[in-house]
């Protein structure tokens, strides 16, 4: 019986199915750049900047001179009553008499203009929507790189659980060639029916396991063309797994949170500053220029139009609107004060977790060579018990327990990829390196 020969690693960790939508295999900058292109919460957190960019003209718009056209028209029915001194007429002191004004028609056409001259509040709409803004900005950055995130963690998670498909193939085979080989000396009455049964219950847990590890593949692969915005039924071929470390960007910027906090904070200061200067007075140019028709219908009708314009400045001062004001300001103080606490917060718990996150690249990066060479040790160690078994010098405990011990060693191959790129993403994240720089 042929007993498996030891594999390269590099050759048991193959690609995956030939792509339909792809020539060459995907890579995971593709896949990124697709899912930033198609993912809808990027689009929605798009939309939101969009919005607030026109709310930031709406307020700009306040700022400038207003220009209004205006026409009316009434017929008066019964004209209106005035009343007046009796005394302008010849009559007794401190009574009045009343008179009739006006004719029936009347015709008014109107350019209105209006300029602020000074208006605090309308100033600080225009920094507070810039700010509003800027918060939008943060918010659409933390989305694409939840984006990032979420389609590095399904492709490494895809390569590997293909690596541990791979593995799991070659334990079956190992089994299968036990199964056979104890199967035959049962039949020679060289060993127990339990023994027979031991390996075919090994054999049913990994097929199982397989079977398990396959769905997750696929559902990853599934989740992945989702965030990628292609369709489920085009077949995708992704990179083999590689061990190869990351390049570690030196550079320090502001993570996605603390960006959104930081214009948090700013956003609320400019709420209370627009608070504050709502006790400012504000001054308005005003101009009007039209034409006003006075007629009448029936014996001596007539229309005639006369002019009408002016020019002036209005003066607003508030006086006193309660404690309204004041518990706004109050309120908008303690919230900006909240966001401060918060954002420093979010500095030294970055530089903790930056710390530690070195210790963690450097833990797996040291780990991944051991644990193949361990996996190498244990492929021979159980194919040497395999041949020492049909020499009658193992028993069956003993190929079981150097099953075992490879399985633990590709069990631990496999957590040592999946620390290494947890640990990459994550310095890529606390440091604002997950997105690409804008070129």
């Amino acid at each position: 019986m042929l007993v498996m020969k030891q594999i390269p690693l590099l050759f048991l960790l193959l690609g995956l199915f030939r792509p339909a939508g792809y020539a060459q295999p995907l890579t995971l900058e593709q896949a990124i750049d697709s899912a930033l292109r198609n993912a809808y919460s990027v689009q929605l957190a798009g939309y939101g900047l969009q919005q607030a960019g026109e709310k930031m003209q709406e307020a700009r718009a306040g700022l400038k001179p207003r220009l209004f056209a205006a026409t009316d028209y009434r017929y008066y029915t019964n004209l209106p009553y005035q009343l007046l001194p009796a005394g302008v007429f010849g009559g007794p002191a401190d009574t009045y008499k009343e008179a009739r004004f006006g004719v029936p028609h009347t015709i008014n056409a109107n350019i209105q203009a209006s300029y602020q001259l000074y208006n605090p509040v309308a100033k600080s709409a225009v920094l507070t929507a810039r700010a509003a803004r800027d918060l939008s900005a943060a918010q659409l950055t933390r989305s694409r790189e939840d984006i990032v995130l979420e389609v590095s963690n399904l492709y490494y998670n895809a390569q590997i659980l293909h690596s541990q498909i791979s593995f799991l193939d070659s334990n079956l085979a190992n089994s299968r060639q036990l199964l056979s080989l104890m199967s035959l000396l049962h039949e020679q009455r060289l060993a127990r029916g339990s023994d027979v049964d031991k390996v075919r219950l090994q054999l049913s847990q990994q097929e199982w396991q397989r079977e398990s590890a396959l769905v997750q593949y696929r559902q990853a692969l599934h989740l992945l063309q989702f965030l990628m915005g292609t369709s489920p039924a085009d077949s995708i071929q992704l990179l083999s797994v590689t061990e190869e470390q990351q390049d570690i960007v030196p550079d320090l910027k502001p993570m996605a949170e603390m960006q959104i906090t930081s214009s948090q904070l700013h956003l609320l200061e400019r709420e209370r500053s627009a608070i504050e200067k709502s006790w400012l007075p504000s001054i308005q140019l005003n101009g009007l220029y039209g034409t006003s028709g006075f007629g009448k219908t029936g014996a001596n009708d007539f229309l005639n139009f006369y002019p009408l314009g002016y020019v002036g400045l209005q003066l607003s001062v508030p006086i006193y609107s309660g404690n309204a004001v004041k518990s706004r300001i109050r309120s908008k103080s303690l919230e900006a004060e909240k966001a401060r606490l918060q954002l420093r917060m979010l500095e030294e718990k970055n530089e903790v977790d930056r710390i530690n996150n070195q210790y963690q690249l450097q833990l797996a990066a040291r780990n991944l060579p051991v644990i193949r060479q361990q996996i190498e040790l244990a492929q021979s160690i159980y194919d040497k018990t395999l041949l020492q078994q049909k020499e009658g010098l193992a028993t069956l405990t003993d190929i079981l327990l150097a099953d075992t011990d490879l399985r633990d060693a590709q069990k631990n191959y496999i957590n040592a990829l999946v620390a290494l790129r947890k640990a990459e993403l994550e310095y890529k994240k606390l440091t604002g390196n997950l997105l690409k720089p804008q070129s």
